[in-house]
């Protein structure tokens, strides 16, 4: 669920007039512009008119011709809604790719549904939708909207280049404030593009032009990272009745505060109870850990959005008599319980899931952040817990909340650090096992795997899946094992330290090759790391590796009687670059057995983008001794 849902990035909001005499015909295009794209926005332009904090215009004029399938979803006709907000009108016309109109429909036609969305089931946050997208390519959609919005809390955003293989002639943005609140805005990425700008006290005008389609790119960093993108704001706003004034993150988060002080209400005697539950606790982490588990044995996430309750979390007694809130409701829930137990928490503010943004450290405003966690500072350690999940491991945040800059709400304003973080080394997959081979080449493996950190993200919800499911997983996994047959598995979650551990038991047919007398197999049956990325001739953007992990196998192979294991000689394997590190060891042992130690880091990292084709050929150079094959002779 968003914090402040009022106005989305991708919103088309429009003006009310049409104007046939524009040429919409597909060959008015620059060929350069459509070049790599699967549409060109022809025009894009936005106005804000603030009248009054009660009193806003928002226009938009929006034209795209869209030449394939692929290049449909950026001709939406959408408009996001609610109780603050009037549709003055929304039209649209389509055309075909000789400027002829195909069909034309004005609000009426516009499908009206609940924006209900993640788990929410109170919201009124409403959006109407065109249904409808022509048969025929190219075609060109040309839509406008007129909006009124009686409040003003919003952070305006001007993002032109919103996706890849989207070429522009002409996107603008401007905004006029005929108020005595300031206007403040904060520019991104706007030197590399053909973009002009005016600046007065009280007008802002952005535009850009002749925008070539740009590519999608393996590891590119995030749009908002690469892209131009201004935010704008004013200092003073009205949010469904409620007032508030900040120019910077103190400000806002004293407004903040103020709006959650409330939701503290236990009595003494409820106090009384979550005090006795952690009585013969030793620390304060013991308590904290009984208590969280409280949390998620008691409540269930359901999502609310209503006026300013978009914002505002329930209170703690409401949560508590109803078992169920928001992250807003369950996150003062968790702080006021452990207030009830003498322990300082902070409600805090963060952009969710893995490619979240951070919260700028300069720049304030209601629209940065989607989502609410709880921060609790101990002596020994911070305490990172997610307050919707009843089944997250304790102080684990994981890819969804991770590593990236949060608003922290405290007594005298907000305070922006960095969420929990999960350095290379605890992001670890360990796996151990034996692999029997018999003289037809079949196998039989029983290896453990326990996956830590991040990776615990990617294997703790196979506990929850059907058999069924779980079958298809492994068999999706090990696809390069021919004939797999699961027989046995057993999880082990680790709720307390983040770590999930998988015991499986595979029958294996034709894993060892037989070539004469002899066998050929592969020296790493289970966790072979692939390489799906390919070189690049011409590379726009720098690359980023997010995910950093240690992968650790050590594996006894054992080999049927009458096949030498001694005489293998195989030099170790070490190799390393400023992307990580590989290590393979091939090491016979007595008894007919071989023993391989395999371990593979990688860093994560903004690298240049001149690296982009290194790493290729480090990914590569890894899979291929992942692959190694060696020959078995029989005596």
């Amino acid at each position: 669920m968003k914090i402040h849902p009022v106005f989305h990035s991708f919103m088309l909001l429009l003006t009310s007039q049409f104007i046939y005499a524009q040429d919409f015909t597909e060959n008015s295009i620059n060929p350069d512009l459509k070049k790599n794209a699967y549409a060109v926005i022809r025009q894009d332009n936005t106005k804000v008119n603030v009248l009054a904090l009660d009193k806003i215009t928002y226009t938009k004029d929006f034209v795209i011709t869209v030449f394939d399938q692929s290049g449909d979803s950026y001709a939406e006709a959408v408009q996001y809604y609610n109780p603050r907000t009037k549709i003055q009108s929304l039209e649209a016309v389509y055309y075909d790719k000789n400027g002829k109109e195909i069909k034309k429909f004005k609000t009426k036609d516009f499908n009206d549904y609940s924006a209900v969305s993640n788990g929410q089931m109170y919201t009124d946050s409403r959006v109407k939708y065109l249904n409808y997208t022509p048969t025929q390519y190219p075609y060109t959609l040309h839509y406008k909207a007129n909006i009124n919005f009686t409040d003003n809390s919003f952070s305006s955003h001007w993002q032109p280049i919103r996706a890849a293989n989207l070429s522009i002639e002409k996107s603008s943005y401007e905004i006029s404030n005929q108020t005595n609140a300031t206007l403040y805005f904060k520019e991104n990425n706007l030197a590399n593009y053909p973009i002009k700008k005016e600046i007065q006290n009280n007008h802002l005008t952005f535009e850009i032009t002749n925008q070539i389609a740009l590519e999608n790119e393996d590891l590119m960093p995030n749009y908002r990272e690469i892209f131009p993108n201004v935010e704008v704001n004013l200092s003073e706003f009205i949010y469904d009745g409620v007032s508030g004034k900040f120019t910077d993150w103190k400000g806002l988060g004293l407004w903040y505060k103020n709006l959650i002080s409330k939701g503290n209400d236990f009595s003494p005697q409820q106090k009384k109870y979550f005090q006795d539950l952690v009585k013969d606790a030793k620390t304060d982490k013991e308590k904290v850990k009984i208590l969280y588990k409280h949390l998620q044995n008691k409540t269930r996430y359901v999502g609310v959005q209503l006026g300013i309750g978009g914002l505002q979390p329930f209170p703690a007694t409401y949560v508590e008599s109803k078992s169920y809130g928001d992250c807003k409701a369950l996150t003062n829930y968790m702080q006021a319980i452990l207030d009830a137990v003498g322990i300082k928490s902070y409600y805090t503010i963060v952009d969710s899931g893995k490619n979240g943004d951070n919260i700028y450290v300069d720049y304030a405003s209601l629209s940065q952040g989607d989502h609410v966690i709880l921060y609790v500072p101990l002596q020994e350690e911070d305490i990172w817990l997610e307050t919707t999940s009843q089944t997250t491991a304790f102080n684990h945040l994981g890819t969804f909340t991770n590593d990236r800059k949060v608003a922290i709400i405290k007594d005298d304003g907000a305070e922006i650090i960095s969420s929990q973080q999960y350095p290379t080394e605890k992001n670890k997959m360990v796996t151990n096992g034996i692999i029997k081979i018999d003289t037809n080449g079949n196998s039989v493996i029983n290896y453990s795997e326990t996956a830590k950190g991040l990776l615990y993200d990617d294997v703790y919800y196979l506990k929850n899946y059907s058999e069924k499911d779980q079958k298809i997983i492994y068999k999706k996994k090990f696809n390069y094992l021919p004939s797999l047959n699961l027989e046995k598995y057993t999880y082990l979650n680790n709720w307390d330290e983040a770590q999930f551990t998988s015991i499986i038991n595979l029958q294996v047919n034709d894993y060892a090759k037989i070539q004469g007398n002899n066998l050929i197999l592969n020296v790493m049956p289970i966790n072979r790391q692939i390489n799906s990325l390919k070189r690049a001739k011409n590379r726009t953007f720098d690359l980023q590796i997010k995910d950093t992990f240690v992968d650790e196998v050590e594996f006894t192979i054992e080999l049927p009687q009458n096949y030498k294991s001694q005489d293998i000689k195989l030099d170790d394997v070490i190799f390393e670059s400023e992307f990580g590190q590989y290590e393979l060891k091939i090491i016979p042992q007595e008894n007919n057995q071989i023993l391989i130690k395999r371990s593979y880091t990688q860093n994560k990292g903004i690298y240049k983008k001149e690296k982009y084709n290194e790493f290729v050929e480090f990914r590569k150079k890894v899979e291929s001794y992942d692959n190694s094959k060696i020959l078995i002779e029989k005596i």
